[in-house]
């Protein structure tokens, strides 16, 4: 297995050098000032977990479940790249929310993740190519460090001392002009002439809530992150923002956030890995700067990605 980081990312060298990595070569940048790319190899992978929890034979939640003593009947949406049976039912507007807030706390139980999506994301899913096999998937999520990742894609922006670079600078040391009244938008469902569209309430086979990513094996189109990576970045804010998958989309993502920043240096540095991981800055937040964005997020229980 290879990867890379750039030279001077301390956090992602240190990680990686405890998960055994080592470095293969270093690649000399093209542009003056800006840092080598070093690669890094290991042999083999680690031991993944056991796969069963990914693909279980019955994709229904157990009929006997208190929590969801009355579920809706269930149907296969799709199956993934890997094989996995995606099984779901038809909701809509606040009823799929509420079936989420309910599903959710049955997790545990079920081992299903409940996640609503668009009506023809099942499709997209299903005709998604991935460069890894489930297997692989899964145990590189296991390997890589969304926090070093999103600071390796953070810092190949920031080098050097173009106009860009000095003004996030300048932001993220905190002088930039705070918003007054910063977008803070809610969840977001398909509407139609005022009227909520039909969604579907997927059952997410995966052992850990940022698992998702490697079951549904989604990826590789604008940005949108591979399913290791993604499980990665998932884990991270999971564990520390509480952040969980809601409402998915072709190109969105919409997260439920237990602890979500509560000063604006933690609500500066959130949005500058915010602005790594997806482009809704703007289209979502309204957002003409970082200092926008991050007035956006601070203490926001909920997160609204997008994929242009």
């Amino acid at each position: 297995m290879r990867l890379e980081h750039l030279d001077g990312n301390d956090r992602a060298a240190r990680f990686y050098a405890a998960h055994g990595f080592t470095e293969l070569c270093r690649e000399p940048s093209e542009q003056p000032d800006w840092p080598d790319t070093v690669w890094l190899e290991r042999s083999g992978l680690p031991a993944a977990r056991d796969l069963s929890a990914t693909s279980p034979a019955a994709p229904g939640l157990p009929a006997t479940s208190p929590a969801v003593v009355d579920l809706p009947a269930t149907e296969t949406l799709c199956v993934t790249p890997g094989g996995v049976e995606i099984a779901g039912f038809r909701s809509q507007g606040d009823e799929a929310l509420r079936w989420w807030e309910r599903l959710r706390q049955a997790y545990p139980e079920s081992g299903l993740w409940p996640l609503i999506l668009e009506t023809d994301t099942p499709g997209l899913i299903a005709e998604t190519d991935p460069y890894d096999t489930l297997a692989d998937a899964l145990a590189a999520a296991e390997t890589l460090d969304g926090a070093a990742l999103l600071a390796d894609y953070g810092a190949r922006r920031l080098t050097g001392d173009s106009e860009y670079a000095v003004g996030v600078r300048a932001e993220l040391a905190g002088e930039g002009a705070w918003p007054e009244d910063p977008e803070q938008p809610g969840f977001g469902l398909p509407y139609s002439w005022g009227r909520p569209e039909p969604v579907l309430v997927a059952l997410v086979p995966a052992a850990e809530p940022w698992l998702v990513p490697v079951t549904l094996q989604f990826e590789g189109w604008n940005g949108y992150p591979g399913p290791a990576a993604h499980a990665a970045i998932m884990r991270y804010w999971y564990q520390r923002y509480g952040a969980e998958p809601v409402i998915m989309s072709g190109e969105t993502l919409q997260y439920a956030v237990a602890r979500p920043p509560a000063t604006r240096a933690d609500a500066l540095a959130l949005a500058w890995e915010y602005r790594q991981y997806n482009d809704g800055e703007y289209d979502l937040y309204h957002a003409d700067t970082l200092t926008d964005l991050a007035g956006g997020l601070l203490n926001a229980p909920v997160w609204r990605m997008w994929w242009d």
